[in-house]
C-alpha cells in the first residue's frame, strides 16, 4: 500500500484496516506492506507503529517486492 494515496493515506488506511480486525469486521490479519519514499528511520517506524507489516522504499524493483510479498502471506496464514 502506497503510503501517499489520494483521499485516505496508506497509514490512515492500515489503522482502519486494523481496527476493523481487532473488532472483528474483519477476520484474520491482513497483511500490508508499505511503499514510500519515506526512508528516514523515523518514518518507518511510524508506518510499522502504524499497523504496516514491512515497509519497503521506493524506488523498488518488482522482483524483489513479490518474495517479501510471498514471504508475509505465508507468515501470516501460519
Amino acid at each position: 500500500m502506497d503510503v501517499e494515496m489520494p483521499v485516505m493515506d496508506g497509514l490512515t488506511c492500515v489503522r482502519r484496516i486494523r481496527e476493523l480486525e481487532s473488532k472483528g469486521r474483519i477476520v484474520g490479519h491482513v497483511p500490508v506492506i508499505a511503499i514510500t519514499a519515506n526512508a528516514r528511520n523515523e518514518q518507518v517506524a511510524v508506518a510499522v507503529e502504524a499497523g504496516m507489516d514491512e515497509v519497503v522504499t521506493k524506488p523498488f524493483l518488482v522482483r524483489e517486492l513479490v518474495p517479501r510479498m510471498v514471504a508475509l502471506v505465508q507468515k501470516c496464514l501460519r
